[in-house]
């Protein structure tokens, strides 16, 4: 085949591979899945033509494109996405983008963040299988239209993912179909071959000028007929805005889960004291602003009881809370747990959660809160989370946010119920100072009292305000019945506190005990989100003074009280230490890249030198004394070709020969010479030669190497080694 018509078709399929990969631009956020995806396609299908053109065997070739597909998938997406963890680690999600990669991608809310391994790597896998088709196809194929079907496939498997939108979609439909029409139009080059014993050996394709020819006419026709398809679709009367997307044909997976009562259970939990996770802060912030993780938070009241209605489904990384928090009054707070003993189908995380860096975790996007869809199982996972810490001024100035009547309702509650006379008697200047008013008066006016059974009921509640005791459950479902029934959105959250008290300084836990477990109300401000209030007391009265609990301080000594509000503005180097992570993932992001850089053309290298190696002891070994002698001239005609030397299928032996003794010197082509019979002989001669004459034309072959490599610097027989033509040309 011409070089030209050849290289016509490798750019035609590499413009039609890019494409193709362009359908994915919907599916990823940012332009992180730009060079594994699109890098992918290319890398592999250069790669594939490359080892196509070569004598390597079938299996061989299978397993060079392999390896080269693990390294590639390897340095741009797993590494990155462990942070340069453990071997197991890199298994784990080498297992990940090949088992759940395509199920994690449907089920992923779009656009799919790029940080982690899934589903990146399994979509940068299959572009690595359809580009290697391709140029398998492309060097090997005989078939016009055959390199043009992975693609078009690679194209129609990110339509269940994210069907393209708007006017873009039609210039990209009409892409897809020009660049496919481009690749077919210049494989349909006709060639003619010779007939006769040398048909398998010698192709005369057509020139340059044919091919030129059919450019020049066929471009026109493939423009219109790229173009067609879009414009039917246009004319169409369909919402061009709505297209049809398959993923809306399927059911959206969610779970349910179902488990005690979690705030019934604080007792229980405080009084059996065992470890329940490990808590990493990588950049920690001030102990005074995050001071607790909750478990989940529960929003309907039936009178007896507070529960959820938290629905779960799996979701990217990058998470878009419901109720977005700004960052002027936020603080982004990174955070690595392991669970040690945590029976509860809930995972603490700080909220809301803005990103998850972990298997099988789910997240319900109303709450906030996470589910372990693990077998309950030790487990660890890393959670980014958008803390809210306002200031005072802030949320007197701020109104609640009212618009979902969940966190309103209540169950019928007589007009002289203590809880009605609690709720008629606060009051404050603004709607924050009346819930300030509301916690103050619950805690200085209310005795904890720890050995005070549990219970939430409406009698509970106001025997607890009659009497001005009670326990933990009892002090917060009062404050949050109180607070809706001044119409003020409120939900209870359990969770863990994280802080203790170190004679004044506050200090993060390592290990979170079950003595941690607490719940306090949260409201929801407009423009702010959900903030924490702690109305009860951090002393005990007379009646818990022989109690144990982990949040007992002694009388006059002062305790953190919670992330918010704050009193002052973040300081600056506690934002300082919350761009941390990002520096180092942008760092690990850059020495990544630059590993790859080296490490792939000497890859690329390795795999040129060793296919030369196995082409050749390939070779060495055949079977047919006439194929050996013939195999032994082309391999002294690939060190020919690696030193400069023009040498072209219509020349003949002593033409070569010629040639290779006016560029190398007598000395270096001497036993190129003595080659020269042996080949003239086999090729013209009736007779077939003798193991002998076999082992004497690789003898000389031997010999003609070590004269060539004598006659040239170390540098230049590196690149000999190197050079690829040998595998890319018939000669």
């Amino acid at each position: 085949m011409k070089q030209q018509v050849f290289l016509g078709q490798v750019s035609a399929a590499g413009l039609l591979l890019t494409v193709a990969s362009l359908f994915y631009s919907r599916v990823f956020g940012g332009p992180g899945w730009v060079g594994p995806v699109i890098g992918a396609v290319l890398v592999s299908a250069a790669i594939a033509v490359f080892l196509g053109r070569t004598g390597m065997s079938r299996w061989l070739r299978g397993l060079a494109l392999v390896v080269a597909g693990v390294l590639f998938v390897g340095l741009t997406v797993i590494v990155p996405g462990t942070n340069f963890g453990s071997a197991s680690e890199i298994t784990t999600a080498f297992l990940g983008a090949t088992v759940d990669g395509w199920r994690n991608s449907l089920a992923a809310t779009l656009p799919i963040d790029t940080g982690l391994p899934e589903p990146l790597g399994f979509i940068t896998s299959i572009a690595w299988i359809v580009g290697a088709a391709t140029g398998i196809l492309v060097a090997r194929s005989e078939r016009t239209a055959s390199p043009v079907i992975p693609p078009v496939i690679f194209a129609a498997l990110s339509l269940p993912l994210a069907a393209p939108t708007g006017i873009a979609a039609y210039f990209l439909i009409a892409a897809l179909v020009g660049s496919a029409l481009l690749l077919a139009l210049v494989r349909a080059v006709p060639q003619a071959q010779i007939s006769g014993p040398a048909r398998e050996r010698v192709t005369e394709f057509v020139g340059e000028r044919m091919l030129s020819e059919r450019l020049i006419g066929g471009a026109p026709i493939l423009l219109v007929l790229a173009l067609l398809t879009p414009l039917i679709a246009w004319i169409l009367p369909f919402d061009n805005d709505e297209p049809f997307d398959p993923r809306q044909l399927r059911e959206e997976e969610v779970v349910t889960a179902s488990a005690v009562n979690p705030l019934a259970e604080i007792k229980a939990k405080r009084e059996a004291v065992e470890s329940a996770f490990l808590l990493t802060l990588p950049a920690a912030p001030n102990p005074n602003l995050f001071d607790r993780l909750p478990l989940v938070s529960l929003e309907t009241y039936d009178g007896a009881n507070w529960s959820t209605t938290s629905t779960y489904s799996a979701t990217s990384a990058d998470i878009t809370p419901e109720i977005e928090v700004s960052e002027q009054n936020s603080l982004a707070v990174r955070q690595q747990i392991e669970i040690l003993n945590e029976p509860s189908p809930w995972l603490p995380a700080g909220q809301p959660v803005t990103r998850i860096e972990g298997n099988d975790v789910w997240y319900d996007e109303v709450s906030g809160s996470l589910l372990d869809r693990t077998d309950g199982s030790p487990r660890t996972y890393t959670i980014e989370s958008r803390i809210v810490v306002p200031l005072p001024e802030e949320l007197r100035e701020a109104r609640v946010d009212n618009t979902d009547p969940r966190y309103t309702e209540l169950p019928s509650i007589p007009s002289d119920s203590p809880i009605t006379e609690l709720s008629a008697r606060i009051s404050g200047a603004n709607q924050y100072d009346t819930l300030v008013a509301l916690q103050d008066f619950l805690r200085d006016e209310h005795t904890l009292v720890i050995d005070e059974a549990s219970g939430t009921s409406i009698g509970r509640v106001e025997r607890f305000l009659t009497d001005r005791e009670g326990y933990r459950d009892q002090f917060v479902s009062a404050f949050a019945i109180a607070a809706r029934q001044k119409q003020l959105p409120t939900r209870i959250t359990v969770g863990y506190r994280i802080v203790q008290d170190n004679d004044g300084n506050p200090t993060f836990l390592d290990t979170v005990t079950t003595d941690q477990y607490d719940a306090w109300p949260e409201v929801l401000f407009e423009g702010i989100g959900w903030v924490s209030f702690d109305p009860v007391p951090t002393t005990f009265g007379d009646a818990g003074v022989n109690g144990d609990d982990a949040t007992e301080v002694p009388v006059g000594q002062p305790a953190p009280q919670g992330p918010t509000p704050t009193s002052s503005d973040p300081t600056e180097d506690d934002q300082l230490d919350d761009d941390e992570p990002e520096v180092s993932a942008t760092v690990r992001l850059l020495v990544v890249s630059g590993l790859f850089l080296l490490v792939f053309p000497l890859l690329l290298a390795f795999m040129v030198v060793l296919a030369k190696v196995l082409r050749r002891r390939y070779r060495a070994n055949l079977d047919d004394p006439t194929d050996r002698v013939l195999a032994g001239w082309q391999e002294s005609k690939d060190r020919l070709l690696e030193a400069g030397i023009d040498v072209r299928p219509d020349m003949t032996v002593k033409e070569i020969v010629s040639a290779s003794r006016k560029e190398l010197g007598v000395h270096a082509s001497s036993s190129l010479s003595a080659l020269a019979p042996y080949v003239t002989t086999t090729i013209y001669s009736e007779r077939n030669p003798g193991e002998a004459a076999a082992d004497q034309v690789w003898t000389e072959v031997g010999t003609f190497d070590r004269q060539l490599s004598e006659s040239r610097t170390r540098m230049q027989n590196v690149k000999a080694k190197v050079d690829p033509r040998p595998l890319l040309e018939r000669v």
